[in-house]
């Protein structure tokens, strides 16, 4: 007997279940867990005993409703007796229904969305609103309802080498000295500081004795630019092609720290305990999705009022008033952050 968990995307959800899947094998060691999320994605869950991992290909064999169904097919052959569905979008409520109709006995538990919370605070800002659920309280509750218990003992994915590995030693050298990883981009315009800051902030690490900046980023076009950016630089590599998602895990377990934007590499770099330097634009951590355990004292932003204007930083209102002055971030604050943090794992 088995209780599926349904979580397809966006990336940073899917990381942010890991430290409550965690904490659940351990404390609930007789249940086995069912994961269903995006193919590429198995790597955070490979390490997790009494864990099943589905892949799903959206654009191609689960794509719409005949892919739902493919995907139906596949489940309903592993014994499943619950349900908890933490994405609550069509094709999760469909494929609820589909498994529900196989097995009357499965029990359903969906987390519950926030939109009127959500819809106040990008209406009101966040200094005349309430901060958000945060996502782990909101799985948290759901998992509550379905009977299992979570702790906050997480600290990061098992399974991890003590050792930098050998690809990676061949890639980029032995390391001696400082490694900072530097996650320029985000899924939404909103979230993206201006190639030039950021650009500066690279080119002042990369002349610091025995210091190395590696460039996380995804797709072609930011692969592109952070190539380009490579060029510029001495000591600054672009990683996206020549590691994948599990090497580029073992990778940030061996950094110093990261920076990255509100966006996926903020939460891939939670799980394997890297401390997490994260720039905010149009979105606000007071929505709940500050990394796992990542301070708010690493957070560089600018104070406005008016933040966030996006829950997820994707709508961009042309007419911004301020010119998006969220996203004029002095780049010596985020270096001055840096060095810090820097200084602070040195002491520990």
């Amino acid at each position: 007997m088995s209780t599926l968990i349904i979580r397809f995307s966006p990336i940073s959800n899917v990381a942010m279940l890991v430290p409550l899947l965690e904490s659940m094998i351990r404390l609930q060691p007789q249940e086995k867990f069912v994961i269903v999320s995006r193919t590429f994605l198995q790597p955070l869950f490979v390490s997790l005993p009494n864990t099943t991992f589905v892949g799903t290909d959206p654009r191609n064999e689960h794509e719409g409703i005949a892919g739902t169904f493919r995907l139906f097919n596949t489940l309903k052959k592993l014994d499943i007796h619950k349900v908890i569905d933490l994405q609550n979008s069509p094709k999760s409520i469909l494929l609820k229904m589909l498994l529900k109709a196989s097995n009357f006995s499965i029990e359903i538990h969906t987390i519950k969305h926030q939109w009127i919370k959500e819809l106040l605070l990008f209406k009101n800002g966040y200094k005349r609103s309430k901060p958000l659920t945060s996502i782990f309280e909101l799985y948290n509750q759901c998992f509550l309802k379905a009977g299992l218990l979570t702790d906050d003992k997480f600290t990061s994915l098992p399974g991890l080498n003590a050792t930098i590995p050998e690809k990676i030693t061949n890639l980029y050298g032995e390391k001696k000295g400082t490694w900072i990883g530097i996650a320029p981009f985000a899924q939404h315009y909103g979230k993206i500081l201006p190639s030039k800051k950021i650009k500066e902030v690279i080119a002042y690490f990369d002349k610091q004795p025995n210091t190395k900046i590696f460039l996380f980023g995804a797709g072609e076009v930011e692969y592109e630019m952070l190539s380009d950016w490579e060029t510029l630089f001495n000591q600054t590599f672009a990683v996206y092609t020549s590691l994948n998602l599990q090497e580029e895990l073992e990778l940030m377990h061996h950094l110093d720290a990261m920076v990255s934007m509100d966006s996926a590499n903020m939460h891939l770099a939670s799980l394997v305990n890297l401390p997490v330097i994260s720039v905010w634009g149009a979105s606000h951590y007071c929505a709940g999705s500050l990394g796992w355990k990542q301070s708010v004292e690493h957070i560089v932003e600018n104070d406005l009022a008016c933040r966030p204007c996006s829950i997820l930083g994707r709508k961009r209102n042309k007419r911004c008033p301020l010119k998006y002055k969220c996203l004029d971030i002095a780049p010596q604050k985020i270096i001055d952050k840096i060095e810090a943090v820097l200084q602070q794992s040195r002491k520990n």
